[in-house]
């Protein structure tokens, strides 16, 4: 073994354990946005990583079982900004409502082939639901108190956000999957309407700072990162 083959062997050893299975997840999300989880080899996620094939099996039992950490990974990321959004009480409900849901779209959006490749990962269908979940109970509530200042308007607040969460969630997704060209300011602006519509939304009110806002800076730095780093 030639002395800078050793050395960098023990560079990579040096490394603390947390570190370098979170060198071994982003490795494995840029391979899995690539090739897909079927046709992903373990070497390449490896050698993105620059360990040896054998360090992977240390942390993860197969690529499933990464994939599916990083599908949890990507779901908390994306509840912490529905949530970081809805729980803002400086702003009015009707911009919280289009400001989550054009979020939410220009997330999954920003992060398309991950989201594509891996949403059939295994436990995915359960973190999502669970997820969903927590997110229509959050804009439900949002809801109920733009009924009762007299901001919104919507006669069954609980059915109709079940609705039209699954309505636009649902169409996101298809478009991803389709692998259809897909104009992402159209489609971010359209999930926005919606909102407008469907709850009777003022444009002028719901316009409050939603494309300048911390959360779309941060979905921004989340997908710069998650090139690779998801």
């Amino acid at each position: 073994m030639s002395r800078r083959k050793f050395e960098r062997k023990r560079v990579r050893e040096a490394k603390p354990q947390q570190e370098r299975r979170s060198d071994l997840l982003n490795a494995a999300a840029a391979i899995f946005s690539r090739d897909g989880v079927a046709d992903a080899k373990i070497e390449d996620i490896t050698a993105f990583a620059n360990v040896s094939k054998g360090t992977f099996y240390l942390y993860f039992r197969s690529k499933d079982d990464a994939a599916a950490e990083l599908w949890r990974r990507y779901i908390d990321e994306f509840i912490r900004i529905g949530e970081s959004i809805l729980k803002d009480q400086a702003v009015s409900a009707g911009a919280r409502l289009v400001g989550v849901f054009e979020t939410l779209t220009q997330f999954v959006l920003s992060n398309a082939a991950f989201h594509r490749n891996l949403y059939r990962a295994a436990e995915a269908e359960a973190v999502k639901a669970a997820a969903n979940q927590r997110l229509i109970d959050l804009i439900g509530a949002v809801v109920h108190q733009g009924v009762e200042t007299g901001e919104l308007s919507c006669e069954q607040p609980e059915l109709t956000v079940r609705m039209m969460f699954h309505g636009v969630c649902d169409s996101v997704n298809d478009l991803i999957r389709s692998k259809q060209p897909i104009r992402a300011d159209v489609l971010i602006r359209t999930a926005g309407r919606v909102v407008h519509t469907v709850f009777g939304v003022e444009k002028r009110r719901a316009s409050h700072n939603v494309k300048g806002s911390s959360s779309t800076r941060v979905v921004k730095a989340y997908s710069r990162a998650g090139k690779g780093r998801v």
